[in-house]
């Protein structure tokens, strides 16, 4: 029962990425901003693939006392790092006049996120290896 469990955890995280994949376009650039798209989009795509594994590992190999492990401020650190880039991902095309520095900025903030992400499943040790 819990092997089907992993494995259909892993189907649904494997769908989420595959929908963030569609709804990105990695290879829908824009040649002016051939350079930023590309970086925003791979950056991000990096995100959530990470993002993922970290609710993976946490979900099945985190501690069951996790409201003792965790501070307030980390837990609204966290869900902060969950929303700003699926949001600057969303409202990207609203930014017409400063698209180049805003793909740049949010390229750079997704990657800061991400090495966040990784450090803090290293710190509570939720690596299996």
């Amino acid at each position: 029962m819990y092997t089907i469990f992993h494995f259909l955890l892993m189907i649904a995280f494997l769908i989420i990425y595959v929908l963030a994949f569609i709804i990105v376009k990695p290879f829908l650039l824009n040649y002016k901003r051939l350079v930023s798209t590309l970086i925003f989009k791979i950056s991000y795509l990096i995100y959530i693939a990470v993002l993922l594994i970290s609710v993976y590992l946490f979900m099945l190999y985190g501690p069951s006392d996790i409201e003792h492990q965790i501070s307030e401020v980390f837990f609204f650190t966290l869900l902060t790092c969950l929303f700003i880039p699926n949001l600057a991902i969303l409202f990207r095309r609203k930014f017409k006049k400063y698209r180049e520095f805003y793909n740049y900025l949010f390229s750079a903030i997704n990657l800061i996120i991400t090495v966040f992400i990784i450090y803090k499943l290293d710190q509570f040790n939720w690596f299996i290896f």
